[in-house]
């Protein structure tokens, strides 16, 4: 298909917000682009006209939202799976319904169903506001390696089996949901993200007994005091920053003693 061809077929003035663009529907009121089309799709409320409450789309006379029956339009907006009125995706479901089916196909544990361990985060997930946030976030590579990898247990799941994994910001949201969805014990998210800098931290350091003495300081002083504080209360990031300057003063202190021909302990 030329360009030319395209714009003639495909490209028309939206009747809502005047813009050229490619149609996504024709409905009453005339040609509807993509965007005002998605917008639509999202209005729910009492239809003036039957007074029902259901989903949006058209307009009346005067502008205002009405159902598809009072405005005329032919199309059927219902989830063939569970009838609820909405924007339709492939093999007309729901928004809720696909993702449902996504996650079942996630985090499948190579038995045909979701691992039970995770029931509970598919609980939590489709119990949200605006499924398809959701679908977007489990396009991301980084998610799907992760979810596929706790179902079939290629990942511990635990706090431990985590912290091993990248990248940290995918980690850490997962994490989350992990704890609110009652599949992990709750941690503080603070001395979550310390735990995971420390590691990084010992790895660059390249002498044993320097990175012996500094994993010792911090899981018998630093970590005691932190877990402490947590119980508390959430810990803030300056407590967190505090304790990791801490443990770079503590570096270059044994490095100022390697370069003097000195120990800590001599």
């Amino acid at each position: 298909m030329t360009p030319e061809e395209y714009e003639r077929w495909h490209v028309r003035t939206c009747a809502r917000c005047g813009r050229r663009a490619a149609k996504s529907a024709e409905w009453s009121d005339g040609p509807i682009c993509r965007t005002c089309y998605e917008r639509a799709m999202r209005v729910r409320g009492c239809c003036p006209g039957c007074r029902t409450d259901r989903l949006l789309p058209g307009r009346n006379d005067a502008g205002a939202p009405v159902c598809r029956d009072c405005a005329g339009i032919t199309r059927n907006f219902l989830c063939d799976r569970c009838g609820f009125e909405g924007p339709l995706l492939g093999r007309r479901l729901c928004e809720r319904c696909t993702l449902a089916d996504t996650l079942g196909r996630l985090l499948d544990d190579g038995t045909g169903r979701v691992a039970p361990s995770l029931q509970p985060l598919v609980n939590a997930l489709l119990e949200m506001d605006r499924p398809k946030s959701r679908l977007i976030w489990l396009r991301n590579p980084n998610v799907v390696r992760l979810l596929r990898d706790l179902a079939t247990g290629t990942v511990p799941l635990t706090h431990d089996g985590l912290h091993q994994e990248t990248p940290w910001r995918t980690v850490v949201h997962l994490r989350d949901l992990l704890m609110d969805s009652g599949v992990l014990p709750r941690v503080d998210r603070q001395l979550m993200l310390y735990q995971r800098w420390l590691n990084e931290r010992l790895a660059t350091i390249e002498d044993p007994e320097h990175r012996r003495h500094l994993q010792h300081f911090a899981v018998w002083h630093q970590m005691r005091r932190l877990r402490s504080k947590a119980e508390k209360g959430p810990l803030g990031r300056s407590q967190t920053s505090q304790t990791k300057q801490e443990i770079t003063q503590a570096g270059a202190f044994l490095t100022w003693l390697a370069d003097r021909g000195r120990t800590i302990e001599h």
